[in-house]
């Protein structure tokens, strides 16, 4: 036991006991939020997976059909535009939609090997899902 000088109080530096109700408490609390997040995310890719199949069955109509002008709904209002332009508007917004789900579908990883990490189960590096692609954009990856 240290006594502090200027005020005469005494400083304990003995560890205070440790907390096993709040540790649990925390661990719990941690595990609903991720488990919530991974719900969400989950949600999101299912839509954005039935948006991507929209994307593709109105352009493979507007392909069949020979459709010019295209008339497209742009959320606030309709644009008349010429086929060629309107597939590409559709591809764009395909590959947005792709490149959002590819974002999501990292967090999924992150957060499923920390929600796996704290039941105390293997993370998914060991479970054989860390794998990294051999070819990317063409070239070899390290």
């Amino acid at each position: 036991m240290i006594t502090h000088l200027s005020t005469g109080m005494a400083l304990n530096n003995a560890k205070t006991p440790h907390d096993h109700q709040k540790e649990l408490r925390d661990k719990t609390s941690e595990i609903i939020y991720l488990s919530t997040k991974l719900n969400h995310a989950k949600e999101t890719c299912v839509n954005l997976d039935n948006e991507r199949q929209k994307f593709r069955e109105v352009s493979r109509k507007i392909k069949e059909k020979d459709i010019d002008p295209v008339w497209i709904y742009n959320g606030t209002c309709f644009l008349q535009t010429s086929q060629a332009n309107s597939l590409n508007i559709l591809e764009k917004d395909t590959k947005t939609v792709e490149e959002v789900r590819g974002q999501i579908q990292e967090v999924i990883k992150k957060d499923m090997d920390t929600f796996l990490k704290l039941h105390k189960k293997r993370n998914l590096e060991e479970r054989g899902f860390g794998l990294k692609p051999l070819l990317k954009d063409g070239k070899l990856t390290d």
